[in-house]
Parts: C-alpha cells; sequence; structure tokens
C-alpha cells in the first residue's frame, strides 16, 4: 500500500489522516468485550477511526460533532453492524470503514439506509491501514445515489455503489453541505410493531447472536426494534447476546405472508420468480425442465392426450395425460387450453397441480397456471440452507388450492434427511406435515384453504426451523 504522503500527491481531494499506536492499541483492547470475530473487527476499525475523523470535521466545520444515538450505542452496534453515525449540526454522516485494498466498491449496511431515524446525508468511504499508521476518507456518496445506483444484495443487506459513483472530492461534499445545511433525507416508514408483537420477538430472539440476528429476522422486524429507543436497549441488555456464539437456531416467526395479494402481483419482500431466484431467464429455466426423451409420432401422441383430458373422467389418467405434456409438448394454443380447461374442472388436487406444473413449464407466465414465488428462509437448517416455493391457484367460491415445497439450495441436490415440513393451523395445531428421506431432493404438501382463513409453514430439522405465517 502507498504511504500516506504518496496518497495525498496522488490525491489532493481526499483526505488522509494519522493513526497514533496508542489509538490502535486502545481500540483492539477495548473489543475483547465483543462475543464475535465480526463484533471485535468492526469495533477495532470504527474506534481507530473515530477520534481522527471527529477532529477533522469539526476543524472543517467549527461545529462540535456528536455520536449517534451515543458512543456507547455506537459501541453496542458494532457487534453486527458496521459503521458509526455523526451528527455535525442538522447534518448526518456515517463512516464506513473497511481495510480492503481494493476501493473499487462501496458497501453500506442497509439499517444505515433504510430505517428511517438512522438515514444520513452523506457516507463517507474510509480505507484503513493500521499497519502504516493511517486512514483515507477516499470518497463520498449521497442517501440518494444509494437508491438510485446502489446494487442491493439481499444476502448480506448492503448496498454497493461503484467506484465509478462514488464522489472522490470532499470539497463537493462541503459545498453542497452550506448550500443545504436543513436538507431533508426522505425514506418510506417501516411497518410498526406493536408493543405485544415486539416483546414477542424479543423474548424468541433472547438467546441469539446479533449478528446472526440481523440477516435471520425479517428486516422490517429488525429494523423496528432498532429505531425505537426502549426495544434497541433490550437487544444489547439480552445476557445470552454476549454469551457464545454457536448456540443452535430454534424457530423463528416471522412477518405474515398476504397469499390473496398475491393474485394482484403484490408480493412482500424476499419473494422471488422462480427465474430471479435460479438466476436464469423464463425460457432457459423452462428448458431446464423439461424431458429430453424422444417420442415417436409426438403430434400425435400430445393430439391424444389433448383428447383423453377432454373425454375421461378417470383422474389417474387424466394425472398422467397433464404430465407428459409438459414433458413433451410445446406452446401450442391446443395443449395449453386442455392444460387450463384440466386445472379449472378436475376435482382432484394431485391432477390439478400436475396440469399447473405442466403449464409452468410450457407456458410459465400464463395467469391460468396460478401464482407461485420462493424464498431464501434466512437461515441454516442442520448447516443446510433451504427456499421455501409457495405457489396458489385460485378455485371456486372463494377457495384457494395451495401447494408448498421446500428445495435445498445452491450446490447442494439432497434435502438432509429428517428435514420436516408441516402445516398449522391458526390456533398453531399441525393439520399436515412430511418429513424427508435419504436422497430427497425436495419435500412437499398440497391443501386448499378459504379466502381470509390463516396459517403457518414449519420447516425443521430437529431443534433448528423457521416458521412462516401466511394468510390467505
Amino acid at each position: 500500500m502507498l504511504t500516506a504522503d504518496e496518497l495525498l500527491i496522488l490525491n489532493p481531494n481526499q483526505i488522509v489522516l494519522d493513526i497514533s499506536p496508542q489509538e490502535s492499541q486502545a481500540a483492539w483492547e477495548s473489543g475483547g468485550q465483543f462475543s464475535t470475530d465480526v463484533g471485535r473487527w468492526n469495533a477495532y476499525l470504527n474506534g481507530i477511526c473515530l477520534n481522527p475523523i471527529l477532529s477533522w470535521l469539526q476543524e472543517e466545520s467549527g461545529i462540535e460533532p456528536q455520536v449517534f444515538p451515543s458512543p456507547t450505542e455506537a459501541a453496542n452496534l458494532w457487534e453486527a453492524i458496521n459503521g458509526t453515525a455523526i451528527a455535525l449540526g442538522q447534518t448526518r454522516i456515517v463512516i464506513i470503514p473497511s481495510e480492503a485494498i481494493d476501493t473499487e466498491e462501496f458497501c453500506i449496511p442497509q439499517e444505515w439506509v433504510d430505517i428511517p431515524n438512522w438515514t444520513a446525508n452523506y457516507y463517507l468511504a474510509v480505507q484503513v491501514s493500521p499497519d502504516d499508521g493511517y486512514l483515507r476518507v477516499w470518497g463520498y456518496a449521497t442517501h440518494q445515489q444509494l437508491k438510485e445506483s446502489g446494487i442491493y444484495d439481499e444476502c448480506d443487506r448492503t448496498y454497493a455503489l461503484e467506484r465509478a459513483d462514488v464522489i472522490e472530492d470532499l470539497n463537493v461534499m462541503w459545498v453542497a453541505r452550506q448550500l443545504c445545511p436543513d436538507e431533508q433525507v426522505e425514506v418510506e416508514s417501516l411497518p410498526s410493531l406493536s408493543q405485544n408483537q415486539a416483546e414477542k420477538i424479543l423474548a424468541q430472539i433472547s438467546q441469539y447472536p446479533l449478528d446472526s440476528l440481523r440477516l435471520n429476522l425479517p428486516f422490517a422486524q429488525w429494523g423496528a426494534l432498532l429505531s425505537q429507543n426502549s426495544w434497541r436497549q433490550q437487544l444489547w441488555e439480552q445476557p445470552e447476546v454476549a454469551a457464545a456464539t454457536n448456540i443452535p437456531q430454534a424457530v423463528v416467526e416471522r412477518t405474515l405472508t398476504n397469499l390473496s395479494n398475491w393474485f394482484d402481483n403484490l408480493f412482500e419482500t424476499g419473494w422471488q420468480t422462480m427465474a430471479e431466484f435460479v438466476g436464469q431467464p423464463e425460457n432457459n429455466l423452462t428448458l431446464a425442465f423439461r424431458s429430453r426423451e424422444i417420442v415417436v409420432n409426438r403430434e400425435e401422441t400430445i393430439a391424444n392426450l389433448i383428447d383423453l383430458i377432454y373425454r375421461s373422467s378417470e383422474e389417474g389418467q387424466l394425472k398422467v395425460a397433464a404430465q407428459r405434456l409438459g414433458a413433451i409438448a410445446n406452446d401450442n394454443p391446443e395443449t395449453i387450453a386442455a392444460l387450463i380447461h384440466l386445472i379449472r374442472t378436475t376435482e382432484d388436487e394431485e391432477t390439478r397441480w400436475a396440469a399447473a406444473e405442466s403449464l409452468w413449464t410450457i407456458a410459465p407466465s400464463n395467469p391460468a397456471s396460478g401464482v407461485r414465488r420462493i424464498a431464501d428462509l434466512g437461515m441454516q437448517i442442520g448447516d443446510r440452507n433451504v427456499a421455501l416455493m409457495v405457489a396458489i391457484l385460485p378455485k371456486a367460491e372463494g377457495k384457494v388450492a395451495i401447494l408448498l415445497r421446500v428445495y435445498p439450495m445452491r450446490s447442494q441436490t439432497y434435502l438432509p434427511s429428517g428435514l420436516q415440513l408441516a402445516v398449522l393451523d391458526e390456533d398453531g395445531d399441525i393439520f399436515l406435515e412430511t418429513e424427508a428421506r435419504d436422497a430427497d431432493n425436495y419435500i412437499q404438501l398440497k391443501f386448499g384453504g378459504d379466502r381470509g382463513e390463516n396459517f403457518s409453514v414449519r420447516v425443521a430439522l430437529g431443534d433448528d426451523g423457521i416458521t412462516e405465517g401466511f394468510a390467505i
């Protein structure tokens, strides 16, 4: 890495500040109070940055800067969140330190961007070189830049800006602040939590380390807890939070998902199309599920299967016909019409879903195939990552057909043996369940419900698990 003098010569509009050996040593020793390596390293980086940057801000502005919400709480935040907020009069600045040599990207935790009373006017990118005894403020971004140009990563809940989008001339920030000293940042409000809801969540999560909670709780809940002083204090005061880092994760109850809204193309955060989830265009995804069998007289076979759907009343034959069409047919109008007819007329759930799945393969955007979405459950179950797919089909008299399916994620081929999928009624009683066997690459459940009903889905392996709530 370059020396501080070389950096100033190459980047005269950036700021390079000295770090004394005493400050570096004190910051490292104070990190011993943290329960995780992540927390200790966050505390170290932020700790060695804080005094030099506070002094620089005061010198430049003539205003005494204040750490937000307080120095003690800033240290508590470092257990899970990188960054320190500083109030400079009406202006709020968040510093984001990193020891990375590569400055091609500037990453900011979501909390500093999307929690309304945490947002800042400016975000400073700080490169820290403890061994060389200096830090460099190599650029900044505004809140508007992050929301408009930042790339949001749902896995680690950060916004990232490419270096080209980061403003390197810090003089621009000071001029902008002088021109608009009272500029307010507008962000969308988070869903509110009642006192009872907050207390219930806090009771459930009391045994988990903060860095785990940050990614396992839905952001709406996590952000709501952090934004309220008393609830935030309860997080810091959990005795178990400061304890071991390998506590097994019990069932975490997440926000309620409204399935009726899905029919209007309104989806809660985290629910993706299959193509988005897999990272392939829809047509490529469709081809991946198609049969590669060779069929003699394919067109004649397809015509016979279509004819069978219209004239047979035997559910076994209808189900097989639907499955075969999905394997060998194309998206011609006759095939699509036959599958739609079967979805709307059959009384058998197995047959209905066989037709729907074939329609997903042949014409995935056809509205008659219902709606399906998939979500990363956001936690490891038995050292495995799993995803939950939910599909819904409208039926007569306000009823809805529901298909649940749990898949292994990433490079894993099979679900862990013994993984359980269960559906619970409004009273929390299980009324449907299944369990993965050896070499199962998914498990599923099918059932129906009425509009207005609520149910929960539990995915668990031993004591590890998660529960998702749904409203029809």
